[in-house]
């Protein structure tokens, strides 16, 4: 308990003193040093992948889906602090500010954990959960958990820290 204090106090002094305009390629080296999981124990199927958006205003799919069992337990994919966790218009979701500017999010998702709390990578943080009649799911049938990845306000695909990007081939 008292490590998981500890470590809340530590990121929320590096994420509040955190300079965007200052930002370095360390922050980047350190989040992939440090490893990242998937928020699941065993292995889920991808439902659909991330599609970068040509702007910032255009469509696209800022994150990952993966398929998944209502109430099933999810997992810390990092190191961080829990930042919101709460029910927003028509789903409940988890967002977790990691250390070098790194946030990730969860939906839809209930958490067991408050504001505040400091989490380490794999901790159990709360559960997959039903959204509102109202949500438009893009994974049906069945249910879905969507994973996003910012670094700074921007997004990226999760599976560049996780693992499962298929690499890039330069042809002749």
């Amino acid at each position: 308990m008292l490590t998981n204090a500890l470590l809340a106090i530590t990121l929320a002094v590096r994420l509040t003193h955190f300079d965007a305009a200052n930002f370095e390629a360390s922050s980047v080296e350190a989040a992939l040093t440090s490893g990242w999981q998937l928020p699941f124990v065993t292995p889920h199927r991808l439902v659909r992948q991330y599609l970068q958006p040509t702007s910032d205003y255009s469509a696209g799919h800022r994150g990952v889906d993966y398929s998944i069992t209502p109430d099933e337990p999810l997992a810390a994919p990092a190191d961080g602090v829990i930042s919101v966790a709460k029910h927003l218009v028509d789903r409940s979701l988890i967002v977790i500010s990691h250390a070098g500017g790194f946030v990730t999010e969860l939906e839809p998702a209930c958490a067991e954990l408050s504001v505040g709390t400091g989490v380490l990578k794999g901790e159990t943080i709360g559960s997959a959960c039903i959204p509102d009649p109202s949500y438009k799911s893009h994974c049906t049938p069945g249910a879905c958990l969507h994973l996003s990845l910012r670094l700074n306000g921007k997004y990226l695909s999760p599976l560049a820290l996780i693992g499962g990007l298929n690499p890039s081939r330069l042809l002749p």
